[in-house]
C-alpha cells in the first residue's frame, strides 16, 4: 500500500507541475510555432487503425516531417509496444528505445533520437526485448521527462498501432485527438468502425479524426470519406470528421522508400503521397493557429503516466 501511496504522489506532484505549464497565450496567427517563452502544452494527435497493414506508422511519421518543414517542433512516440516500428521506417538504429526507459535500463533522454527532418522520435518497445512487466515502474520513472518533452514541442504524434486492441483504447484517454486511419478496402472500414465504437464508450472519449489511405483515386477517397463519416454518426453516434482533405492516394513511391529505410517525403518529395501528406501538415497548422489555447485535458504524458499507475494501460 505504501508503494502505491508513494505513486500517486508522485503522480499529483507531476500532474501539477505539468499543468502549470498551460498558458492562455494564443500562438500567433501566421500558424509558426510559438516562441522559446511560450509553455503551452504540445497538441496531442494519436494514430491507430482497426487493423495492422493500413500505413499508420508511415503516414505518422511523414506527417511528422512535413509538420516539421513548416517549423514546427514535432515529438514522435511509437507507443505500438511489442510491435514498434518507427526506426525501421527511417533507418534509425536506437541503442535504447521506450522498453529501456520503462525497464529502468536508461533514461528517457539517452532513448530520445533526432530522426530525418529535424524531428524528434521515441522509439518503441519490442516485445522480443520487452516483457509487460516493465510497465509497472513506469510513472517514477517517466512524469518528470514526459512533462518536459511534451513543453518542448508544438506537435505530438503517437503511433498507438491497432485501436482494437486495449493499449490504443486507455492511450486514447489521454489525447486530445484520436486519428483513425483506414484504408478504402472493406475489411480495413469494418475493424475502423470497431476501432471508433470502442473510442466511443470511453468516459471523455477524444475527438475523432479520420483518414483514408492508400485511396486509388480521389473520387474513392471522397466516397469512403462520406461513407466513414455518416455511419458513425448514424449507427454509432459518434461525430467523426476528415483530418484536413482525408485522404492519402496510393502511391507506387511508398513502398520504394519503405524498402530503402528512408521516410518518402524525402526520397520522392514530388510523389502524390508526399503532395497528400504535406497537406495535411498545412491544415493542421492552419487548424493550430485558429485554435484555442488547450485547456481541457492535461497534458499527455500526465494522462498516460496516470494509466501507468493504475495498472490501466494494456500491451495489447
Amino acid at each position: 500500500m505504501s508503494d502505491q501511496a508513494d505513486r500517486l504522489r508522485q503522480l499529483v506532484s507531476a500532474s501539477r507541475a505539468v499543468s502549470s505549464l498551460t498558458t492562455t497565450e494564443s500562438r500567433p496567427q501566421t500558424g509558426l510555432p510559438a516562441s522559446a517563452s511560450s509553455t503551452r502544452l504540445a497538441r496531442s494527435l494519436l494514430f491507430t487503425s482497426g487493423k495492422g497493414g493500413v500505413g499508420t506508422s508511415n503516414l505518422v511519421l511523414n506527417l511528422a516531417i512535413a509538420l516539421g518543414e513548416l517549423g514546427h517542433r514535432v515529438l514522435v512516440v511509437d507507443a505500438d509496444i511489442g510491435l514498434a516500428n518507427l526506426d525501421l521506417l527511417c533507418g534509425l538504429s536506437p541503442r535504447n528505445d521506450l522498453g529501456d526507459v520503462l525497464a529502468g535500463r536508461c533514461s528517457l533522454a539517452e532513448a530520445v533520437m533526432e530522426g530525418p527532418g529535424g524531428i524528434r522520435i521515441l522509439p518503441g518497445a519490442h516485445a522480443i526485448r520487452t516483457g509487460p512487466e516493465a510497465l509497472d515502474g513506469g510513472p517514477a520513472l517517466l512524469v518528470d521527462e514526459l512533462g518536459e518533452l511534451e513543453a518542448d514541442s508544438d506537435f505530438l504524434l503517437v503511433d498507438a498501432g491497432s485501436g482494437l486492441g486495449p493499449g490504443a483504447v486507455r492511450l486514447a484517454t489521454a489525447a486530445e485527438t484520436a486519428v483513425v486511419v483506414t484504408t478504402p478496402e472493406p475489411t480495413s472500414l469494418a475493424d475502423a468502425h470497431a476501432a471508433t465504437a470502442r473510442f466511443r464508450r470511453l468516459t471523455a472519449p477524444p475527438r475523432i479524426r479520420v483518414v483514408v489511405n492508400q485511396a486509388r483515386t480521389s473520387a474513392e477517397a471522397a466516397e469512403v470519406l462520406d461513407l466513414f463519416v455518416t455511419t458513425s454518426r448514424q449507427f454509432l453516434g459518434v461525430v467523426v470528421s476528415p483530418m484536413g482533405s482525408g485522404a492519402i492516394r496510393s502511391d507506387p513511391c511508398v513502398g520504394q522508400a519503405v524498402r530503402a529505410r528512408v521516410p518518402f517525403v524525402l526520397a520522392h518529395p514530388n510523389g502524390v503521397a508526399s503532395r497528400g501528406v504535406r497537406r495535411l501538415a498545412r491544415a493542421l497548422t492552419r487548424e493550430d493557429a485558429r485554435a484555442q489555447p488547450r485547456g481541457r485535458r492535461p497534458g499527455f504524458f500526465t494522462g498516460l503516466a496516470t494509466r501507468w499507475a493504475l495498472g490501466m494501460v494494456a500491451t495489447g
